[in-house]
Formats: structure tokens, C-alpha cells, sequence
């Protein structure tokens, strides 16, 4: 089964993998640990349409208008790699124009050879996975976020807690 790779802080990675079996966990001095899913998690796959089904309306009307309560607009997108579906990397200071989304690549890559911490690029929205800004203080959107933190010890959603976001 392939699997998927997930960074358990806000800047999540993730990576398809092949050759893992159950949810793993790689943990990277000074990035965000990563943890791995099955391509085929129910749950994680649900989490990511809703994303692409909400990304037009919710993150680009907010994007959009201005709004000095929203910050840190931030878009997951998939990136291919030598083998597996793919790694999901979070890409922030989002700016849309000329009908195009960019940013800059928020974490370092774990197998993905097309992008590397600090690029800035061009979202390609067929591969959206996620989206996330801050109202205030409240994360919107965030999904695969959400089904990740379902899986954490108390201890970790605790330490993710502590930088004072409110996961809806």
C-alpha cells in the first residue's frame, strides 16, 4: 500500500511511500516531524476534497477582501516524487495575480526533487490538498490539519495548542 506523509506541526508535509505499512513518524531537527498515512485514508481523502470544494469560495473570497483580522493564507499542494503519489507541502505568504496563486515553500522536502524550502512557486491548484488562513486567532480550513490531531497524544495537541490557534 502506498502511503502518505504528514508533518504534525502547522507546517505539514506530506509524502506518498510505498514501502511503509502502518503510520510512521520521522522527526527532523529543526522542521516539523512527519508523519506518514496510507493514500488510501478515508478520512485524510475526505479532508482533502473538502478542501478543493471550500477553496474557491472561502479561502479566495477571504484572500481577496482585505480583511485585517485574516492572516497567514497558507495552500497545501502536492508535489510528485521518485515513487508514491506524491509529498504535500504547505506553501505560504500567498498572493493571488493574474488568476494565479504564489508563494513560498514552507518546509524542506523529504523525497520530492521539484521544490525546496524557501522557492517561491506557482500553486498549481489541480493538486490542492489543503488551506488554511487565521481569523484572528481561529485556523479555517486546515482539514488534513484537523484529521491529524486526531491523532496525537494530549501532550502534542497540547504544544500545538500553546501558539494560542483555535482549531475550529
Amino acid at each position: 500500500m502506498k502511503r502518505i506523509l504528514f508533518v504534525t506541526v502547522l507546517s505539514f508535509t506530506t509524502v506518498c511511500c510505498q514501502n511503509k505499512k502502518e503510520r510512521g513518524l520521522v522527526q527532523r531537527e529543526g522542521e516539523p516531524d512527519v508523519v506518514f498515512v496510507e493514500s488510501m485514508d478515508n478520512e485524510m481523502n475526505m479532508a482533502i476534497e473538502k478542501a478543493r470544494e471550500t477553496f474557491k469560495t472561502d479561502f479566495y473570497q477571504a484572500l481577496l477582501s482585505k480583511n485585517p483580522d485574516f492572516s497567514n493564507f497558507t495552500l497545501k499542494q502536492r508535489f510528485d516524487v521518485p515513487e508514491g503519489d506524491g509529498e504535500h507541502i504547505w506553501i505560504g505568504d500567498i498572493v493571488f495575480h493574474d488568476g494565479k496563486y504564489s508563494g513560498i515553500v514552507q518546509n524542506e522536502p523529504i523525497q520530492t526533487l521539484d521544490v525546496k524550502l524557501g522557492d517561491e512557486v506557482v500553486v498549481n491548484t489541480d493538486n490542492l490538498s489543503d488551506w488554511m488562513y487565521y481569523d484572528k486567532n481561529i485556523v479555517k480550513g486546515a482539514y488534513t490539519v484537523k484529521v491529524l490531531r486526531k491523532t496525537m497524544t494530549d501532550e502534542e495537541r497540547k504544544q500545538m495548542d500553546s501558539e494560542g490557534l483555535i482549531y475550529e
